[in-house]
């Protein structure tokens, strides 16, 4: 075919598509967003930040029903939590790129996961473009999935686009612009992964450098701060009045508290850099060590523990250790003299399910969300001491085992926590 002699017919098309002979490309393209996650209260946020986009909003409670909604329907872009029951983020993202259908559909993890490096490249690894963590900015988020909008709506009209060339013989043309314009796409497309990829990586590496900075700088005049209290309390006891000894002791009890928030936090940013040493645990002993320790080093926690017999695990001990050591200290601080704290397994849909199960005063499950984000607490430092960061770290932990963590509560009946272990 000479091409030479199609110019005039080609650029006689491309006029008619800007003057609006071809009224088939006034019509409106209307991208379609899958948003999957298994908490209807954060399915009506996504909507609501998404809506004013335009675009269609197909709703999606758990990795199965998503499966089916992506075979069914052509998507724009899948908004997906990584951490759902049953089929998770990870594995349906995987399942949706193992199908020549649905391969190219463009995901996103948007969760309150660990952000850690190494759950953001199982993220890319199982197909995602890119993983927001919660709390994200709207705006941010909106305009991200704005990108994805405009690029599956350019997309729908370099394909009419397409048609129309077919219309006048020149299927070979319209084949190359659209190769051409989706070649363009995907290498945009890949050069803002990569420059996410690199801004991550870079994020990561600063915040450890800043948590090691900070707790450099701190930990000296916190030192400082504790011993001289005590010292004036306990030397010059005979010259303070009450008012001038609660001060200095309300001063070196702050002191202690930021002291292990400082801790806390070391502790959080080396568990994503640790290499596992996986073998055998027996979790019976490794509980009842914890249990013990614990009811030494804090006699004011009166609980039974009760630990199962025969409970073993694959997995990196000192790091299970730290996890049990989160979790059993929270079952005893919140429960009642008296209480039983009980450690067990359960069969869940063929699945190995560890819990800790406690007394205590419980949770509405509505806030159940924030359990396991750093810094957020339940309860008040007024009526429970602590510092936020526990059972953020018991996720990153049981997330390095491949596993998974949730709870179930009720006010005033206590609450259990599960988790799995792979």
């Amino acid at each position: 075919m000479d091409w030479r002699n199609r110019r005039t017919d080609v650029g006689e098309l491309m006029a008619s598509l800007t003057t609006g002979e071809n009224h088939s490309l006034d019509e409106q393209v209307r991208a379609k967003l899958l948003l999957v996650d298994d908490r209807p209260e954060n399915l009506f946020a996504l909507q609501a930040i998404l809506e004013p986009l335009g675009a269609e909003l197909v709703l999606a409670q758990s990795g199965e029903d998503a499966l089916r909604q992506v075979l069914r329907n052509e998507f724009a872009l899948v908004l997906m939590d990584a951490q759902m029951p049953g089929l998770d983020g990870y594995e349906a993202a995987a399942m949706i790129r193992d199908r020549e259908k649905t391969r190219n559909v463009p995901i996103i993890f948007v969760t309150a996961f660990s952000t850690d490096l190494e759950h953001v490249y199982r993220g890319y690894q199982a197909g995602a473009v890119d993983y927001i963590s919660k709390p994200y900015n709207p705006d941010i988020l909106r305009m991200k999935v704005q990108v994805f909008v405009d690029l599956y709506e350019k997309n729908e009209q370099i394909k009419r686009q397409a048609e129309l060339l077919h219309q006048i013989e020149l299927r070979e043309a319209a084949e190359a612009i659209e190769r051409e314009a989706m070649q363009r796409a995907n290498e945009e497309l890949e050069r803002q992964v990569a420059k996410r990829t690199e801004e991550l990586v870079e994020a990561n590496r600063e915040m450890e450098a800043f948590c090691y900075s900070v707790s450099h700088d701190l930990r000296t005049p916190l030192r400082t701060i504790s011993a001289t209290s005590w010292m004036l309390i306990e030397e010059a006891a005979d010259r303070l009045n009450d008012d001038e000894k609660e001060l200095l002791n309300r001063q070196t009890i702050a002191a202690q508290k930021l002291g292990n928030l400082i801790d806390d936090l070391l502790l959080l940013s080396r568990l994503g850099r640790r290499s596992l040493q996986v073998a055998e645990v027996d979790l019976t002993l490794l509980a009842r060590k914890v249990a013990d320790d614990l009811l030494g080093q804090c006699p004011e926690y009166r609980v039974v523990f009760d630990v199962q017999e025969n409970l073993k695990a694959n997995g990196d001990e000192g790091l299970l250790r730290v996890a049990l050591e989160n979790m059993l200290q929270n079952a005893a601080k919140y429960s009642p003299e008296g209480g039983t704290v009980t450690i067990g397994t359960l069969e869940q849909e063929g699945e190995l399910v560890f819990f800790v199960r406690d007394e205590g005063i419980g949770f509405d499950m509505a806030y159940a969300d924030k359990l396991f984000i750093p810094f957020e607490r339940l309860h008040r430092d007024g009526e429970f001491e602590g510092t936020g960061i526990g059972l953020a770290s018991v996720q990153r932990i049981i997330s390095r085992h491949n596993g998974r963590v949730w709870a179930d509560s009720e006010p005033q009946k206590g609450a259990t926590f599960y988790f799995t272990l792979r």
